[in-house]
């Protein structure tokens, strides 16, 4: 397989560093490497997800230390072999090669790894805003200029139109940057303002940039949800509220 899919992934679910412990699962009878996590803080859940995969027999793979099976696969070359060493069942490393090389990447019992929590049923969204290319490189750049502020929050201005606040909303003398966001038809408001993390926002933005566009959906409930699909690629990424925001 090349090197690089199999990286790609990595980076979908790892948002650069800030997912370290997964469970991943090999389906070979759907053709899917996939996995669940969520973050430490419980404020994002993903789901990643390859098609179209034939490299590896069914298997389920723990991983603990995602950054360092990053390190090993950067010894490695683009062709890469993949295999499962099992004991009991139970696999308890993965072997990756190319022509010249070899490395062993000891995997993780899966009982010390969080399982991620399964949405059982999706609120109904009542903003859905266009990330275009332009828009998702505007947010990664005002988040940068603010890089102490750990929130966005969407809310309706006196014109009564939604806007995305990256900064302290309601307060004058302080730091922030207001963006207008583009709608889609009749979902096009909130019924109150509504935060969520702006840093894994950015990082998942960042980890999808082989997309150039995508949809954020928002719900007065308390969740918001983003997906991107390219080269048999799904990610998606549910974002909780983050309340109490001074």
């Amino acid at each position: 397989m090349n090197k690089s899919t199999l990286e790609t992934f990595i980076k979908k679910y790892n948002l650069n560093g800030n997912v370290e412990q997964v469970k991943i699962v090999v389906d070979d009878a759907e053709k899917k490497l996939k996995t669940s996590a969520i973050t430490d803080d419980k404020n994002v859940l993903i789901d990643v997800s390859l098609g179209e995969f034939t490299e590896m027999t069914s298997a389920q793979i723990g991983v603990y230390d995602t950054g360092q099976l990053k390190q090993m696969l950067a010894v490695l070359s683009e062709n890469i072999t993949v295999k499962t060493n099992t004991k009991a069942d139970k696999v308890t490393s993965i072997t990756l090669g190319d022509d010249t090389t070899e490395v062993q990447y000891v995997t993780a019992d899966l009982d010390i790894i969080a399982p991620a929590p399964a949405l059982k049923k999706l609120p109904d969204f009542n903003a859905e805003i266009d990330f275009s290319e332009t828009f998702i490189s505007k947010f990664i750049k005002a988040k940068n200029a603010l890089s102490d502020v750990e929130t966005f929050t969407l809310t309706m201005n006196k014109k009564k139109k939604l806007e995305m606040v990256i900064g302290q909303v309601g307060k004058n003398n302080t730091n922030k940057i207001t963006l207008d966001v583009a709608t889609k038809d009749g979902k096009d408001s909130v019924g109150k303002a509504i935060s969520f993390s702006a840093k894994y926002l950015k990082e998942i933005l960042t980890s999808n940039n082989d997309c150039d566009s995508a949809v954020l959906k928002v719900s007065d409930a308390g969740l918001a949800c983003i997906s991107f699909s390219k080269d048999n690629f799904v990610a998606t990424y549910y974002l909780v509220e983050i309340k109490n925001v001074d």
